[in-house]
């Protein structure tokens, strides 16, 4: 289905595909090749023809090899243009304590803004998670996490959580005096960590895009 397609392309891609879009709507036919290298200010031919590749691959556009201005689009596009780019800002350990909780933004995913269930995106947050402690929750290594930033954290809720500058992701209890970050794995090597009442978390998990569809790995990085 064109939707889910369209939730591996880097801001890049979607760049050049919403470029495509514009000149098909307002001109009726789609640039040249010469049009995408003045549009993406490159001299290399090749790199106008890895963005066509990638979104052909996609099922997001087909080419007429033979003729000048053969891109069109394929049927149903119109249900991917609700979108977001979000910043993969870290990767988050589900093992215990082992990622370091940087903020480099030099990855981005584009998804289907329906993966927000009606959260603001500005409020939302991407991690990769790395290690097993939480497979059998559905997050295993690899997976896209998206959390929202909220101080809203409710019992039993998974959350991402920050600890000696490490970003966590768990899932959380309250007792009278402790916060407790959990594992969710049957597996007796991962235990639960113990904080202080007062601890807060950098936010709740509200949906996860798993590494791989029907076996075939996904791919964020910007080309």
């Amino acid at each position: 289905m064109l939707k889910n397609n369209s939730k591996t392309l880097t801001s890049k891609q979607k760049r050049v595909f919403d470029y495509l879009c514009d000149c098909l709507e307002k001109n009726g036919f789609s640039p040249t090749i010469t049009e995408l290298m003045q549009f993406l200010q490159v001299s290399s031919t090749r790199s106008v023809m890895q963005y066509l590749e990638s979104l052909e691959k996609k099922g997001l556009i087909v080419r007429s090899r033979n003729c000048s201005r053969g891109i069109k689009l394929v049927s149903r596009t119109s249900e991917i243009l609700d979108t977001v780019v979000l910043p993969i800002v870290s990767a988050a350990g589900c093992d215990n304590m082992n990622v370091f909780a940087d903020h480099m933004h030099d990855e981005f995913v584009t998804i289907d803004r329906d993966f927000l269930q009606g959260h603001r995106g500005e409020n939302v947050v991407v991690f990769r998670a790395l290690g097993d402690s939480m497979v059998d929750a559905g997050i295993c290594s690899g997976d896209l996490v998206l959390a929202e930033m909220t101080n809203d954290i409710k019992q039993k809720d998974k959350v991402v959580a920050i600890v000696d500058g490490m970003a966590l992701i768990k899932q959380i209890s309250f007792s009278t005096n402790a916060v407790i970050l959990s594992p969710i794995s049957s597996d007796p090597q991962y235990r639960p960590i113990i904080m202080k009442r007062n601890f807060q978390v950098f936010g709740k998990v509200i949906d996860v895009i798993k590494n791989s569809i029907g076996g075939e790995e996904l791919v964020y990085e910007e080309i």
